[in-house]
């Protein structure tokens, strides 16, 4: 679970959120909503969590989940968004990277609607597919409650 959130964006109005999900052609869903009301991106602590089925790496670690209105393009949802457009799966939505590049997000809509999913940035295939994507939570609230220390 978050014991704290370091360098969070200024605060959002629902008007903002409302101007990114018509911008962007999606609807985030109500608990992700909240959450980026409360912290508009930032940096966890802790910031570990499990992935389920990655070979060799059952732990990753969230570098920073993304905001609105970043000075640094790459920590903004809508640059990201654009960013991955076409490399992820249509229906996962970036909200964290871990240093490495990998990805965190969420499913807006599908089998899997509200589940956490980690997308694996080194095995990425040639089309966007759920070969490189691992489940990370069925849920924000799931997911949120998994974030723990790291054992190194």
């Amino acid at each position: 679970m978050i014991q704290q959130m370091k360098e969070c964006g200024t605060p959002l109005s629902m008007t903002d959120i409302d101007e990114l999900e018509r911008s962007l052609g999606i609807a985030l869903p109500n608990d992700y909503r909240a959450f980026l009301l409360k912290y508009n991106g930032g940096r966890p602590t802790p910031n570990g969590f499990p992935i389920e089925g990655l070979k060799g790496n059952p732990m990753g670690s969230i570098q920073v989940f993304f905001g609105i209105g970043s000075p640094i393009e790459s920590c903004n949802l809508d640059w990201n968004y654009a960013t991955h457009n076409g490399r992820v799966p249509t229906n996962l939505f970036p909200i964290a990277c871990d240093d490495g590049g990998d990805l965190v997000c969420l499913s807006l809509y599908g089998k899997d609607a509200g589940a956490v999913v980690f997308w694996d940035y080194f095995n990425e295939p040639d089309e966007p597919s759920y070969q490189n994507a691992y489940h990370i939570a069925g849920s924000l609230a799931e997911f949120l409650e998994s974030i723990h220390t790291l054992p190194y």
